[in-house]
Formats: C-alpha cells, sequence, structure tokens
C-alpha cells in the first residue's frame, strides 16, 4: 500500500509494455517496402548484470576482489546488418565482461539457434568482451581462470548468455534500412579540448617491451599508443534519426582498481552510457534505441592510467622494466608500483578516461559520411594450438609451444600488481615455494621448457587437467566484414605493436584480392571468440615482461596466430571456407560458490526498513545524499533491466523516475550482517544539473524465506530537498 512501492511497481510495468510496443512498432516499420539503403540494421541493448554480492569478480585474478554491489550496470549491445540484395547477414555483439569465452559463446548459440532457427549461428555471429576488469567472474570452462573465483558461476554465465539473446532479439526486432558509414577519430586534443599530451586516454605501461621491436618500424607510428577510433555510424534511411554506433578504440577498463567490489562497465562502459544519453535523452538509461558499442582494440600494454607509474606515497617513478619500489634495506616490492590515473580516485578516472573516449568518438560521428560499402562477409576457423604451425619470412617453420605461465606473470600488472614481492617483472626472481609447488602439479619436459626460451615457466599450465583443462588448446578466430570495414575477433590479448603487425598484414591480403581498397579499415578485437592469455611480438617476448611471461603458446605466438588470420583473409577472397569444430567443454564445471540459503529480516524488524536514513536537512548539486536499509541478498534476483537503487523525484504528476543504478552518479552497496541479514546502502552523488525538488532514494530486491521461496521487497529514505 505504500505509494512509492505503487508507485514503481505501476512504472516497471509501463516500461515492459513501451519496451513490447517498441519492438511491435520496429518490427511493422521495418516491414514496409524499403527505400534505396546499403543495409538493412538492427540495434538491441540489454542488462547483463551478474550476481552483485560475494561472487569474485574478474580480470586482476584477486581472490579478495568481492562483488559488493554496483556502480554502472553491465550490457550486451548487438548489431545485425543485413545485406538487402541477397539476404546474408552478420551479427556482432559488445558485452561488458572480462571476454567473451567460449562458454557464453557456446550458450548463446544455443539459444540462438532454437530462437532464430539457424539465422544467427557461430559462422555469422562475433561475440567481443570490453575486457572490464569489474565483471562477475567464473565464466570460462578452463581452470586457470576459474581459480580466483573458486571455480565456476552459472549465475554469472546465465546472466550473460540471457541478455545477450534479448539484445540480439531486440536488435532482430528492429531491423530496417539503414545507412552505414564509416568514420575515425583521434583520441587527442584536436577532439577533446584540453586533453594532455601525448597520452590523452591511454598509456603503454610496458614501454621498455615496446621499445624492443626494430627502431624503423617503431619510426612508422606516432608513438607506442594507438590514438585512432574507428568508428562506425547508422542512421535511419527513412528518417535519418542515429540508430547506433560501432568504435574501436585501444585502452585496458582498468580505471576501476581491484580494491572495488562495485561491478562496472569501467572507462568503456561509462562512454557508452555518454554517448547513449547524448543521443536518446534524459530517461532511465540502458533501453536505447539508440545504442553505441565502445569495442575493444589491441590493448594487451596500453593502460587508462595516464599519470605514470610510480612508488605508493612518493613522486619517485617506477615506469622501470621491472617495476618495483625499493624499501629501505634495498628489497624490491611489485605492490608497491602501481599506475595513476588522471582523477581524485578511481571513479574520477573512470568518468575521465570515458568521457575523453565519448568525445572522440561523437566526433568521429557527427563527422562521418563515408559510405561504409556494400555486402557482408564472415569466415570463422577453430584451431588446435598444440599442432598449429606458422611459416616465417626467413623459410623456418615454427610450432606453438605447449602452453605455460611464465615467473614474471605473478608479478602482475602496475594496473594491478599481485603483491607476491617475491617476483617482479623482466626478472626470474620468483618464490622457491611456489616453484616448487607449480612443479609439483606439472613438470615442463627440458624440450618445452626450450620452446618457450627466454621465458622461465612458473606454471606449466598444458599438463594440468584436474578437475578439466586448465587452458584451452582449441581456439576460435574470426572476420567479419561490412563492407569496407574487416573486423578480426581474437582470442586474447595483442599488445599494441602486434596488433599493429597483424592489422596490416590481414589488409594487405584483401586489398590484394580485390576485397577492400585502399581506403578499407581492418580493426583487431582483443578478447572476442574466447581467451588465452597475451599476444606480444617475438622482440618484446624476448624481453620477458608480464604481457610475455602471459603469451601462453610461446614466442612465435603472435605469427601463428597472423598467419590464421591471413589465412581466412584468403579464403574469405577466394569465396571459400575450411570446416573446423568447436572445443568440447567440460559436461560438469566444479562450483564451490554456495547459492542462497535464506534471508532473515532484522530482529523486530522488516525487511524494507530504514537503518539509517539520509541526514537532516536540504542539499543541494554535489553533495552526497545515502541511506541505509535492510534488504535481502542481490542473488535471488539479478533484476535485468531493472534496479535494486532508483532516485525518484515529485512533481505535480507524481513519482517521476530521475536514476537509478545504471547511472554512475548512484552506488548500490551490499553487505552481510550477522548470518543472514542483509544491508544495503543507496548513494546517490547529486549532479551539478539536477532539478530543485523533494527527492527519495528506493530500493527494491527480492527476499528467499525459509522453505525457498523468494518475495519482492523494497523500502525508502525519507523525503529530502534539493535547491538550487
Amino acid at each position: 500500500g505504500h505509494p512509492r512501492i505503487a508507485n514503481f511497481i505501476s512504472f516497471t510495468r509501463n516500461m515492459e509494455l513501451r519496451y513490447l510496443a517498441l519492438l511491435l512498432l520496429q518490427t511493422s516499420q521495418a516491414l514496409v517496402t524499403p527505400p534505396s539503403a546499403d543495409y538493412h540494421v538492427g540495434v538491441g541493448i540489454f542488462d547483463v548484470t551478474g550476481p552483485a554480492a560475494e561472487v569474485v569478480l574478474q580480470g586482476y585474478a584477486s581472490s579478495e576482489q568481492k562483488a559488493t554491489g554496483i556502480h554502472m550496470r553491465l550490457h550486451a549491445r548487438a548489431f545485425i546488418f543485413v545485406d538487402p540484395a541477397n539476404g546474408e547477414r552478420v551479427a556482432f555483439i559488445n558485452v561488458d565482461t572480462w571476454s567473451a569465452t567460449e562458454d557464453i559463446i557456446q550458450g548463446l548459440e544455443a539459444r540462438l539457434f532454437v530462437e532464430f532457427q539457424g539465422l544467427y549461428t557461430r559462422e555469422n555471429v562475433v561475440v567481443a568482451g570490453t575486457h572490464t576488469h569489474a565483471a562477475p567472474g567464473g565464466t570460462s570452462s578452463y581452470m586457470l581462470f576459474e581459480f580466483s573465483s573458486f571455480g565456476h558461476i552459472q549465475q554469472s554465465v546465465d546472466a550473460l548468455v540471457d541478455g545477450m539473446l534479448e539484445a540480439m532479439k531486440v536488435a532482430h526486432g528492429s531491423i530496417k534500412p539503414a545507412n552505414v558509414f564509416i568514420g575515425d577519430a583521434s583520441v587527442d586534443n584536436t577532439t577533446v579540448p584540453g586533453c594532455p599530451m601525448p597520452n590523452c586516454a591511454a598509456r603503454n605501461r610496458s614501454p621498455t617491451a615496446y621499445k624492443q621491436n626494430p627502431a624503423t618500424e617503431r619510426a612508422k607510428y606516432d608513438g607506442d599508443v594507438e590514438k585512432t577510433m574507428d568508428l562506425v555510424k547508422i542512421v535511419d534511411a527513412r528518417t535519418g534519426e542515429a540508430m547506433g554506433s560501432l568504435n574501436w578504440f585501444a585502452v585496458h577498463p582498468t580505471s576501476m582498481r581491484r580494491q572495488s567490489g562495485l561491478i562496472s562497465g569501467d572507462n568503456k562502459g561509462y562512454a557508452a552510457y555518454r554517448f547513449e544519453r547524448s543521443i536518446n535523452g534524459p530517461g532511465l538509461s540502458g533501453r536505447g534505441p539508440f545504442v553505441a558499442a565502445f569495442a575493444q582494440g589491441a590493448a594487451g600494454d596500453i593502460s587508462p592510467n595516464i599519470n605514470g607509474s610510480f612508488c605508493v606515497g612518493t613522486s619517485v617513478s617506477c615506469d622501470t622494466a621491472e617495476s618495483v619500489c625499493y624499501d629501505s634495506f634495498g628489497q624490491p616490492h611489485n605492490s608497491q608500483c602501481l599506475s595513476v590515473g588522471p582523477g581524485r580516485d578511481m571513479f574520477e578516472s573512470t568518468e575521465i578516461i570515458g568521457e575523453r573516449q565519448f568525445l572522440a568518438a561523437e566526433h568521429a560521428f557527427h563527422r562521418a559520411d563515408k559510405p561504409l560499402g556494400r555486402g557482408v562477409d564472415s569466415r570463422l576457423r577453430f584451431v588446435d594450438m598444440t599442432r598449429a604451425t606458422a611459416n616465417l619470412t626467413d623459410g623456418r617453420q615454427v610450432s606453438a609451444c605447449p602452453a605455460a605461465m611464465g615467473v614474471v606473470m605473478a608479478a602482475g600488472t602496475t594496473d594491478g600488481p599481485s603483491d607476491m614481492d617475491d617476483f617482479a617483472q623482466h626478472t626470474d626472481s620468483s618464490n622457491p615455494f611456489l616453484v616448487a609447488l607449480s612443479k609439483m602439479l606439472a613438470t615442463p619436459p627440458e624440450w618445452v621448457a626450450n620452446c618457450h626460451h627466454p621465458k622461465s615457466i612458473l606454471l606449466y599450465t598444458a599438463g594440468l587437467h584436474v578437475p578439466y583443462d586448465f587452458v584451452p588448446s582449441t581456439m576460435r578466430f574470426q572476420l567479419l566484414r561490412i563492407g569496407q570495414l574487416v573486423i578480426a575477433a581474437v582470442p586474447g590479448e595483442f599488445t599494441t605493436m602486434a596488433g599493429r603487425r597483424t592489422r596490416e598484414a590481414i589488409k594487405e591480403v584483401l586489398v590484394q584480392r580485390g576485397v577492400l581498397g585502399r581506403e578499407g579499415v581492418v580493426v583487431l578485437n582483443n578478447c572476442a571468440g574466447g581467451y588465452a592469455d597475451y599476444v606480444t611480438t617475438f622482440e618484446e617476448y624476448q624481453h620477458q615482461r608480464y604481457e610475455a611471461g602471459s603469451t601462453a603458446y610461446g614466442p612465435h605466438t603472435h605469427a601463428i596466430w597472423t598467419q590464421i588470420l591471413l589465412q581466412l583473409a584468403e579464403e574469405m577472397a577466394s569465396g571459400t571456407s575450411s570446416p573446423s569444430l568447436p572445443p568440447v567443454l567440460p559436461s560438469k564445471l566444479m562450483e564451490t560458490q554456495p547459492g542462497v540459503v535464506v534471508d532473515y529480516p532484522p530482529v523486530n524488524g522488516q525487511f524494507g526498513d530504514v537503518r539509517t536514513d539520509v541526514v537532516q536537512g536540504s542539499f543541494v548539486p554535489g553533495d552526497k545524499v545515502q541511506v541505509e536499509i535492510w534488504g535481502a541478498h542481490p542473488r535471488n534476483n539479478l533484476r535485468l533491466n531493472q534496479s535494486f537503487a532508483s532516485v525518484w523525484r515529485l512533481d505535480h504528476e507524481g513519482w517521476q523516475p530521475v536514476a537509478d543504478d545504471n547511472d554512475p552518479e548512484t552506488v548500490f552497496e551490499w553487505r552481510r550482517e550477522g548470518i543472514s541479514a542483509s544491508i544495503v546502502t543507496l548513494t546517490w552523488y547529486i549532479p551539478l544539473d539536477a532539478t530543485a525538488g523533494n527527492y527519495t532514494l528506493h530500493y527494491t530486491g527480492d527476499a528467499k524465506r525459509n522453505g525457498g521461496q523468494i518475495n519482492p521487497i523494497s523500502g525508502s529514505s525519507r523525503l529530502f530537498e534539493v535547491l538550487r
């Protein structure tokens, strides 16, 4: 009977009806005889936010980084391009997660087959992760990437698969004639006024490794960071209204540090949020209709923490080959060498780096007037890395090594050091106990050690198969063509120079074979179609920093992966394809994360009761407002495309939604109280453009009762006033 609750329920139902009506309207529009257009395009977005409590987040490989709430919700953004001349189609899905793993892709493929009866398959769909380091983990089927999360977390996988399917359904239902253009922009002070140079939004975190590449090759480029953002612009052919945008820019989403337990799309999620809000206008975000995807580039060695690396609490730089700081006894510590972002804290740094990507994208979008060209195509190959080879320019044939991780990997990076101070980058220093333990698990044969030279092996992952394989052996490689754009989807993290070499090699083949013109564009998308760690150049591999130590298949990984992609380019040019089979994933995965047993309300109280209300007094833009409410465990209901936390304003028409936990100015936090009680904290940082009026913070959750029944619960703060 609470009026706020009733209004919230009414609003939620209205949003669902509007969502269905939008689908019906878009579908009916697509059936009308179209005007002349190069493509029919559909765009869609849907929430994929996984469990927001007690689940380890993936990216930093730290078991201490457990989810405690939500900074911004995660989304899947789907784009479908159809050639109206022959009905051929391709789809690209950009999803806010650490990587598009084989597990979530195969899960999506099965659902797509049921939903669309073979219209969208592994042959014509690319799934790419943004590589945020603040998304729920446990989404791989390989133990090395589930070690920190204590195994598999099916709820994380389900959220991703369900959300990606819904995004594809929205995109499919919205297909309409569209004009598609291509453009680019430099992410620098020409598009971002006042942006510091040369590191506006990205910085190379392994400059000493980059310098190992030939000087003549380095001289061809403007520094050790890719500044160019390539962008696709999609507009309605009938109305000229903006439908969507895709762009690629290389930078790690590691503005949010591992000390945060908040789920977040990081700087790329913030950039997408800003772009979509700029077109869609005010209202709850993440619902469309304009959809903007900020996809990943060759960011293996690229950090968003552009101010450099320093010893903690000092102005002493630690941008050295080893990335360590020394104590008063002369002992090195990787834990004390941290990269520094441009903001006062991780939240401000996330917004700054995201804003700079948004401004560059907006600049490119409004100036993109070159038609993308016609036609779509795709190629896919699964490759068994245990048999993979490449032919070098000097005539030698080289092979991939059985997978192994180097000792320098254990040092971590300056974005997220391991805190195991016995390890450092570019050294063989290590922890004798851990080395002995790893050899007990699996000792690499001498020929394997020689194969990986100069990497010193810490973990022989190819020899570890319990409870299931630690790393993949069969990898997915894809090329997707949309007119004069080719997307090379790779299952790992190419460094800057590795990406440059591969992109240029692919383009040369496609230009020579007449698939692309000289002005055609090839982008390389990291963390797409699986994950198998890093890919450095041969020269960078010799230097053995973190990225090289994490290049699992040895010094010739880059040459081998590039050759595979060139073979796919040749197949695309010749209209042929080679059959291959995906890896068979384990039928049973280790899942140790317990589910929610029961939720209890506070003693002598009820769910939704306020524990600590908003402080008395009025507020102005820039202030922080906060309330604590007795809630329940967020894993009972992920509330996809809904929210746990929302902000409402009272006007003459009733309660109006202002923001929710997808907006960066709101934060939803959860903590356990006692054995089975929960306290949720809702925080709103009042934006500078907030309207004067009366507001409330509202919580919506779901409680699990004795017997397993789950029921909705809610609570609200007191009414408070915002003044101008």
